[in-house]
C-alpha cells in the first residue's frame, strides 16, 4: 500500500523549508506555503538562487511557519516581522534586502511595486521517493535529498510524469488531480545545507526523463493530510 511518506512547507519562496508531519490544504494550496518572497529593497528583484550567484546565500536559510514565522541563518534566527530582520539579511547577502508578504506594495528606487511570485504557483508539487531510487542508479554518486526538489508530499508510489498526467488522485481524505510534470531548474544542484553543488543531478534529468522530475497538482476537495495516509490513483467514474 502506498502511503504519505514526508511533507514539506515552504513558508519563504527560495529558501529552506520545513518537513512537517500534517499539513492543510486548499484549493490556492498548502497552508503557510510561500506566502513570503525575499526581495532586494533597492531594484524590487524577486530572489532567484537557481539563475543569479547574488542570490545563492538564500539556501544558506531555513524558514518555518512556527511562532509566526521564523527565518534562521548560520548563526542567528529571527521572527518574520523583526523589524531587525531587514539588517541581518542584508549583511547576509551583501546587498539591502528583506522578507515581505506576497501581494504587499513596497518602495523601491523606481517607485511603488507589489511583491509578486516568479512564476505561477502550483496548489501542490508530488515527488515519488521511489523515483528519486530509481534515479539514484544513473547518478550513484549523488546526494539525492529530497530538499533538491522542494516538494510538497512525497509518495512511495511509482510513476512516469508523463503517463499520469490528467489522474485523479487521493491523499488521506484530500482529493486532487495531476496537472502538469514539473520541469526542473538549477534549484536541483545547486549547494545547500549538507547538500554540494552537483551539476551531474540535472543534466541526468534531463537527458533521461525530458527535464521534468515530480507532477504539479491540483486541488478538488480541501483536507488535512498527514505523513502516512494512504495514497492512490483513482479511476475516473
Amino acid at each position: 500500500m502506498t502511503r504519505i511518506r514526508e511533507l514539506w512547507r515552504y513558508p519563504v519562496a527560495s529558501v529552506g523549508g520545513e518537513s512537517v508531519d500534517e499539513i492543510m490544504v486548499g484549493a490556492k494550496g498548502v497552508d503557510g506555503d510561500r506566502e513570503y518572497m525575499l526581495v532586494d529593497l533597492v531594484s524590487g528583484e524577486i530572489a532567484a538562487p537557481e539563475k543569479l550567484a547574488r542570490w545563492r546565500p538564500a539556501l544558506e536559510l531555513v524558514a518555518s511557519h512556527r511562532d509566526g514565522g521564523v527565518l534562521a541563518g548560520p548563526a542567528w534566527s529571527a521572527n518574520l516581522s523583526d523589524p531587525a530582520l531587514d539588517d541581518a539579511l542584508s549583511t547576509h547577502f551583501g546587498f539591502p534586502c528583506g522578507i515581505r508578504r506576497l501581494g504587499a506594495v513596497i518602495e523601491i528606487e523606481s517607485g511603488p511595486v507589489m511583491i509578486q511570485s516568479r512564476y505561477d504557483v502550483s496548489p501542490l508539487h508530488i515527488v515519488s521517493s521511489a523515483a528519486i531510487e530509481e534515479l539514484q542508479t544513473s547518478v550513484p554518486g549523488a546526494n539525492l535529498d529530497v530538499r533538491r526538489f522542494r516538494p510538497n508530499i512525497v509518495v512511495d508510489e511509482v510513476f512516469r510524469d508523463d503517463e499520469v498526467l490528467g489522474r485523479p488522485f487521493t491523499a488521506g481524505v484530500l482529493k486532487g488531480t495531476m496537472t502538469e510534470a514539473t520541469r526542473r531548474c538549477g534549484m536541483t544542484m545547486i549547494p545547500q545545507i549538507g547538500l554540494p553543488e552537483d551539476p551531474e543531478i540535472l543534466r541526468t534529468i534531463v537527458r533521461k526523463r525530458a527535464r521534468c522530475f515530480g507532477v504539479y497538482a491540483t486541488v478538488s476537495e480541501p483536507a488535512t493530510i498527514s505523513v502516512g495516509d494512504k495514497f492512490c490513483f483513482v479511476d475516473p467514474d
